[in-house]
């Protein structure tokens, strides 16, 4: 078995309140309705044991077929308890072409990395149309992981029914094999901590200065889970809030956004310069995370602004690491 990676994950910040990530989760009841259809039709007079295979094929999924570097787990707030709980899971999703039967849910997910590993049967749920079957693949019993770094997944779908009770033949269902298959990469410490800010505290609200010069509130604080309220203009929504370097060191800055907000970083303390920063999209781990904005301050208490925006929505959120 392999060890877990996620030892780091929750000593930096002692001060959450929440604990228990170990907690379990429900058991994966096989649905009974999922067994084989024993019934054919009469009236097919050509091969008596051969029954006719579905044409419905796979639009969509989430991961897509043969992708790599797949994040094997997602941080969620657990609220089915007595208290919140962080917890671990892995959330796979297949649109059909054509509705599906409903009543046929379950999938196979297979460790073609460690075959020794036992098959997993997993049961989904149906949208109303019942053309995307989204499955929940929890944390293992032996572990807290759903799934482990660095592995080849089959998810297998010969279980499945479209509309007509046909079931999905091997080169129909628009994955070459009726199975969906990927491969894990390894996990981001850094950013599994900065989820575990987006799942728990409790936002530090703020309003951005409309200039510079007016007043921008500071954003400075590590760990700190900011709410920013931007000013309205007429591309949108901007505005300014300030950060202060650390009197002594250097250090690598990464702000984690709740949403794709173009930010320019600028040294108020030397004459307004600009700062080399990086805003690039984040591996998805948690819901309140989609982009980064990285950058490097310099030593001696010097002023940053960070200018937000134009941007559609007036308010988002970041969570800020300094190290």
């Amino acid at each position: 078995m392999r060890l877990s990676s996620a030892a780091f994950l929750f000593a930096a910040c002692a001060a959450l309140a929440l604990t228990g990530c170990d907690d379990e989760e429900p058991t994966v009841t096989p649905d009974a309705g999922t067994s084989a259809d024993a019934g054919s039709d009469a009236g097919t007079s050509a091969d008596a044991g051969t029954e006719p295979t579905s044409t419905a094929t796979v639009t969509t999924s989430q991961p897509t077929e043969g992708a790599t570097e797949v994040y094997p787990l997602e941080l969620y707030l657990d609220t089915s308890g007595e208290k919140p709980l962080i917890a671990f899971r892995k959330v796979l999703s297949l649109t059909f072409s054509e509705p599906m039967d409903p009543t046929f849910a379950q999938v196979t997910l297979r460790d073609r990395t460690d075959t020794t590993v036992p098959p997993r049967v997993l049961t989904g749920s149906w949208s109303g149309d019942a053309r995307t079957l989204t499955v929940t693949v929890p944390r293992t019993e032996e572990s807290n992981r759903p799934l482990e770094v660095s592995t080849h997944y089959v998810v297998e779908l010969t279980a499945l029914k479209d509309g007509a009770g046909r079931a999905l033949g091997p080169t129909t269902s628009g994955l070459g094999d009726s199975a969906l298959d990927f491969t894990t990469g390894e996990r981001d410490p850094a950013m599994e901590h900065a989820c575990t800010h987006t799942l728990v505290n409790t936002p530090e609200v703020v309003t951005a200065g409309r200039t510079p010069f007016d007043f921008p509130p500071d954003t400075n604080t590590g760990h700190a889970r900011y709410e920013v309220t931007l000013r309205s203009g007429e591309a949108g929504f901007g505005g300014y809030t300030a950060f202060i370097s650390d009197p002594e060191n250097t250090e690598h800055v990464t702000l984690y956004l709740s949403q794709e907000v173009n930010t320019k970083v600028t040294n108020d303390t030397a004459g307004g310069t600009d700062v080399v920063s990086v805003l690039a999209p984040a591996r998805f781990i948690c819901g309140g995370i989609t982009h980064t904005l990285t950058f490097t301050s310099a030593p001696g208490d010097q002023i940053y602004l960070f200018q937000f925006g134009p941007v559609p929505a007036e308010k988002f959120q970041f969570v800020l690491e300094r190290e």
